[in-house]
């Protein structure tokens, strides 16, 4: 009974540890040699025998070659990747029907196999087969961000000169997803534009982390056209513009400042205070108060807008304005910018001093013929001269452009 028990024993321990050697041989394997050593031991793993036709074929020994892909097929008729290897033989013998007649049969095999869609892809590009080229790296833009961004160069370079770049777009959210990305990370502006505009027009919406980095996007390329449509879904049933006025949340209504996109963005500066006053306002219940505690040479210019504007328009600027024991020759004003350059294109009066009431800041802006994106900013320059340490305190509201 013993002698049966460790009979048995032993044959379990081939069955279960042969194909297991077998497998470790074969990862380790680089030659010939040593993939039928591997053979050896699991001479039915399909595997195997396409990971040593690939071998032979690298000495261009086609018959052994496609002796050993026709066993991996007796083994496994549904191997996507053995029928792929047959069709990569006959393409490299110029063999081009039966290459089609392999490439067909992989693809049946094993329709949603990324790395055979991609194969596919340099095949029939290396055909001149653009279109079908083409629908493969469609599709696997649409599964795989893993292979987004040389799926998207190559389908990118498969498009004719002036063909609508739309032509990439997969149909699914997720693949219009990885399409975005990777028109964003290759700075591909139609095709982001075209991308984002299909796919906020499906459901659900956008995850917003997609949205944030497109409208950045945008705004680093100076695209105030579409910085405003991608804002403006990403802000959905928040109510701060007005009709009319260029400035997001001109009036401070909204309860807090984004300090993102285009809204107001509030940066640190040492002797300036700044925070939404819930009690003074020239209309509604807020307004935006600066309080100074500062050297006369304070060169403040730390509340300030990306607004989207129409090339070549001019624009009126206006705001309502207070101050309060704010005793200096240099005072704040509103100031228009290039963001990519600071050049000014236009400013405001200044306020200063103590005022009995809120006073206008007002002036006309005409936007440059090239320009679609201006940065809006609050700015107080270094005093001209001496004077006493700069206090007090501005408010400020009702910030339009139109």
């Amino acid at each position: 009974m013993l002698g049966l028990t460790l009979v048995l024993a032993a044959w379990l321990a081939g069955v279960i540890l042969r194909p297991a050697v077998a497998a470790y041989r074969a990862a380790h394997a680089t030659t010939v040699e040593a993939v039928e050593r591997a053979l050896a031991g699991d001479p039915r793993n399909p595997a195997l025998h396409r990971g040593l036709g690939r071998l032979y074929q690298n000495l261009a020994d086609w018959d052994k070659a496609r002796a050993e892909y026709e066993t991996a097929l007796q083994l496994r008729p549904t191997d996507g990747y053995a029928w792929l290897d047959l069709a990569l033989l006959a393409d490299r013998q110029g063999r081009r029907s039966e290459a089609q007649q392999g490439l067909d049969l992989a693809l049946r095999a094993d329709p949603h196999n990324v790395a055979i869609r991609w194969e596919a892809g340099l095949l029939l590009y290396r055909w001149g087969e653009r279109e079908p080229a083409l629908e493969h790296l469609r599709y696997i833009l649409a599964v795989d961000p893993s292979q987004r961004d040389a799926a998207f160069q190559l389908a990118r370079m498969l498009l004719e000169p002036g063909a609508d770049p739309r032509d990439l777009l997969p149909s699914e959210p997720d693949g219009l997803i990885n399409v975005l990305s990777g028109a964003v990370s290759h700075e591909d502006l139609p095709l982001a534009e075209a991308a984002w505009t299909r796919r906020v027009s499906l459901s659900p919406a956008p995850p917003a982390e997609i949205g944030r980095g497109y409208l950045q996007f945008l705004l680093d390329h100076g695209e105030g056209r579409g910085a405003r449509g991608v804002w403006r879904a990403l802000q959905a049933g928040r109510p701060p513009s007005v009709d009319g006025n260029a400035v997001w949340n001109g009036g401070f209504e909204a309860d807090q400042l984004l300090g993102w996109g285009l809204d107001w963005r509030v940066e640190r500066v040492w002797g300036v205070d700044v925070a939404l006053d819930r009690f003074l306002a020239a209309r509604g219940k807020h307004s935006l108060r600066l309080a100074f505690n500062s050297f006369p040479t304070l060169d403040f210019g730390g509340v300030w807008q990306l607004v989207p504007v129409e090339p070549g328009r001019e624009y009126y600027l206006g705001a309502l304005a207070r101050a309060t024991d704010f005793a200096t020759r240099s005072g704040l004003k509103l100031e228009v910018v290039r963001p990519d350059n600071e050049t000014v294109i236009a400013e405001t009066n200044a306020i200063a001093g103590t005022t009995d009431d809120w006073v206008p800041l007002e002036a006309r802006v005409r936007v440059p013929p090239d320009t679609s994106l201006i940065r809006l900013r609050l700015r107080r320059e270094p005093a001209p001269g001496p004077e006493a340490n700069l206090g007090g305190k501005v408010w400020v509201d009702e910030v339009r452009l139109e």
